[in-house]
């Protein structure tokens, strides 16, 4: 008797092998997909809590938002820093303090000097501009520049988020009214939207919260 397989069996074959590879590779491929899409949702969704909780701490911390910045920004926009600004996000005053955390006091007023936290938006990259209040001898933090502009004494602007479609911030008086003068603030919400590529579909993450002002100096 002759051993082996006919021209049909082995067609047959071949194409079963290759309707199992083709379903086992997709498989595989679509298991990829989501933990690939899970991954990259889990660490959005973590970097927009985490600037959440930093924009939230330097919030109670300062002394309130600012339309326009009052300390001096050589590399700020035509106009300076102010909410009419398409990529301006936020200006938050807060105290200068020292190395040590102390409050480096302005003797003229009886209160702490203030340096600013601007934060902007650089495309879809939430970025952090510091003005340090030159007043303030001693201060623990520094004026930063734009990272082409960068230096020893004036180090690169800090990266907050990538992946940032939106920061908005609402303002509420004393009476939790909607207000647009931030010296009446004494609530803030904020609503953050994140949006990456991913396999599939865009990846979108929307997270918000409020906060109280704390500080009056």
């Amino acid at each position: 008797s002759q051993a082996g397989f006919t021209l049909v069996e082995l067609t047959v074959a071949v194409s079963v092998m290759g309707i199992i590879g083709v379903v086992f590779i997709g498989m595989v491929s679509n298991y990829f997909v989501v933990i690939t899409r899970n991954n990259e949702l889990a660490e959005m969704t973590i970097n927009s809590q985490n600037l959440l909780r930093t924009t939230v701490e330097n919030i109670r911390f300062g002394d309130g938002v600012r339309q326009t910045n009052l300390l001096t920004d050589a590399n700020s926009p035509s106009g300076g820093w102010n909410t009419s600004n398409s990529n301006f996000v936020i200006i938050i005053a807060v105290p200068a303090l020292t190395s040590g955390h102390a409050y480096i006091i302005d003797a003229s007023t009886g209160s702490p000097y203030m340096n600013e936290l601007i934060y902007y938006l650089n495309g879809t990259t939430l970025m952090e501009r510091d003005l340090a209040n030159p007043g303030a001898i001693g201060d623990s933090i520094k004026t930063t520049c734009p990272s082409n502009l960068a230096t020893a004494s004036c180090p690169a602007d800090r990266l907050l988020a990538t992946y940032v479609v939106s920061m908005a911030f609402t303002l509420y008086d004393q009476n939790a009214v909607i207000t647009t003068v931030p010296a009446n603030a004494r609530s803030v919400a904020i609503s953050l939207t994140m949006q990456r590529n991913a396999p599939g579909q865009p990846l979108t993450v929307n997270n918000s919260i409020q906060v109280t002002l704390r500080n009056r100096f």
